[in-house]
This record gives structure tokens, C-alpha cells and sequence, in this order.
């Protein structure tokens, strides 16, 4: 008899595309997949990456930058097992009124989650207009005490997304200067998870993100009930996570899977290209590890 898998422990924090692992947990579809799924909250990307790292959770949804930072911090090795969503516009920097373009960061306070992803998108959004890392003076502070620090007046900008973002752009004092629209598909929202976790337990990985997928099916045929579960957990109104949702993130379903996991497919030239970024701006400096990142578990030639 095979062995009962462990809990699986999930680092969740807010992003309207990782709110399908919340949703599939309020919808009960949990129970239905033999196993225990146990949801933690973290304030950001970096917090939860290094919760992974600390061995206090065995999965999270993150992106492929994280993927590749955690593999500098710990033994432990992250697979990327799904793609979520990728961002077409919902990453953003945004910047007071005296900021009036990209160009005008250059000697300025710019906050961000430096461990994490905006990293990636203030180093392609500088690297787009002339710029550098190093034309900035940095602050790495998570979602929440960058608004604060943004609305007091000590940064003159901030790599963020919703829901922090919608908040922000509601105040007629800031405005957008960036946003990943100007690279879709660059920034990959991925589900991932313990390489050990993942060989023992392969039956109940595919489980997992079988209910991920149905929460998100669900959301299709029953939009107004899903919205309004994720949006008040996220402390946003149906609407405006509606609006986050669909105008700048979108959603790779099931069917969509297999062109991002065969081999030299959409993820291997995501990894690929974010990795040189990443070692470019110092973010990364040891061994490649970017052929070790996907599970075989999710490339369609091995299942």
C-alpha cells in the first residue's frame, strides 16, 4: 500500500491570479483529492519564497523569477508543476506626479521587493528607456509598506500590482509609468513545488492542480459568486478584482498547458530570458539551474 501523502502546505499571497488556490479551498475541492491542503499568507513574493526556503511550506504560487532565486538560498529545489497566469499589464511602477517618465527615475528613491519580481520589471523597464539598476537609489520593502512609504512622500516611485495598485491608482496623485503590457508574457505566474514533494506524491500533485483548474472553471460559469470570494480576501471590491482579472493578467488554462511545457516551448524561453536579466542586474550569480526548474511531471513527452 502506497504511502498517504503529507499535508500540503501552500504560501499564498495577493495577486488575483494565485486566488484559484483560495477559491478551490472555499469551493471544498480540496476534500475531493485525498490529501490535506493547508493555506498560509504572506505579504509578498519574497516572504513566501523564503518560507519555502526556511522548509515552513512545500508549495506556493510565484513566479519564474522567485523559481530561480530560491535555487541560490536552499538545498530544497522548487519545480515549476502549472502556469497560472502571466501578466499583461498588472505589474507596475508607479510614481508621483513629479515623475513624469521612466527617464526621470534616473538619482531618484525607487522602492520595490528587490529579492523578487520587480526587480525583473524595473530592470526591463530601464533597460527599455537607457537606464540601469544603478542610475536608482533602491528601497526593498514588501506590497504594503511600499504604498505607505509612497503615499508619505519618501519614494518617488514603486514596482507593485493589484490589489495594492488599484488602491494607489484611485488617488489622483499617482500615476502609471510602466506596465508589463510592454512585455506580455515575459513575467509567468506559476504554481510550485518541492522536486521531493513532487516525486513522491506525483498522483496527488496532478490532483492539486486539477482543482485549481476546476476553481477556475467554476469562476467562468459562475463569475459574480468566485469574484466576490476572491476580491474580500484580497480587500477589494468584486469589480475591481473583475477589472484586475481581466485587463491585466491573463489566465493559461489547462488546454493552454502543453505549449508552455514542451520542451523549448513558452517556459523553457521564459526561464531562458529571465534568467540573463536576472544574472545581468546581480540578482543571480551561481550555477545554471535553468533545465532543472520544470518538472518532468508537467512536460506532456513524459506524462
Amino acid at each position: 500500500m502506497s504511502k498517504a501523502p503529507p499535508t500540503l502546505r501552500v504560501g499564498i499571497n495577493a495577486w488575483p491570479g494565485y486566488e484559484f488556490i483560495y477559491l478551490a479551498q472555499e469551493l471544498g475541492l480540496y476534500k475531493n483529492i485525498g490529501f490535506d491542503v493547508k493555506l498560509i499568507e504572506f505579504n509578498s513574493l519574497s516572504d513566501a519564497r523564503r518560507a519555502f526556503e526556511r522548509g515552513q511550506i512545500d508549495a506556493l504560487g510565484t513566479t519564474v523569477i522567485e523559481v530561480l532565486q530560491s535555487r541560490e538560498n536552499t538545498d530544497r529545489s522548487l519545480q515549476i508543476v502549472s502556469i497560472s497566469d502571466y501578466s499583461d499589464g498588472a505589474d507596475l511602477i508607479i510614481a508621483n506626479h513629479n515623475i513624469p517618465d521612466i527617464q526621470s527615475l534616473k538619482g531618484k528613491n525607487v522602492g520595490l521587493e528587490l529579492s523578487s519580481l520587480g526587480v525583473y520589471v524595473l530592470a526591463r523597464a530601464l533597460e527599455k528607456n537607457g537606464l540601469t539598476l544603478n542610475d536608482l537609489n533602491l528601497q526593498s520593502l514588501n506590497q504594503q509598506s511600499l504604498a505607505e512609504a509612497l503615499q508619505a512622500g519618501e519614494l518617488d516611485a514603486i514596482v507593485t500590482y493589484p490589489p495594492t495598485s488599484i488602491k494607489l491608482l484611485a488617488n489622483p496623485d499617482f500615476h502609471t509609468l510602466f506596465d508589463t503590457k510592454a512585455i506580455s508574457g515575459e513575467v509567468l505566474d506559476v504554481i510550485a513545488i518541492d522536486e521531493q514533494f513532487i516525486q513522491q506524491h506525483p498522483a496527488a500533485v496532478k490532483q492539486f492542480i486539477a482543482a485549481f483548474e476546476a476553481a477556475y472553471q467554476y469562476s467562468l460559469s459562475n463569475p459574480d459568486q468566485a469574484y466576490a470570494i476572491m476580491a474580500a480576501r484580497e480587500g477589494i471590491t468584486a469589480d475591481e478584482f473583475k477589472q484586475a482579472l481581466n485587463d491585466g493578467i491573463k489566465m493559461v488554462s489547462m488546454a493552454e498547458q502543453a505549449a508552455y511545457f514542451k520542451h523549448n516551448g513558452k517556459l523553457d524561453e521564459v526561464i531562458l530570458r529571465t534568467d540573463t536579466i536576472l544574472r545581468q542586474n546581480q540578482q543571480i550569480k551561481g550555477s545554471d539551474q535553468t533545465q532543472k526548474i520544470i518538472s518532468p511531471l508537467s512536460r506532456p513527452e513524459t506524462k
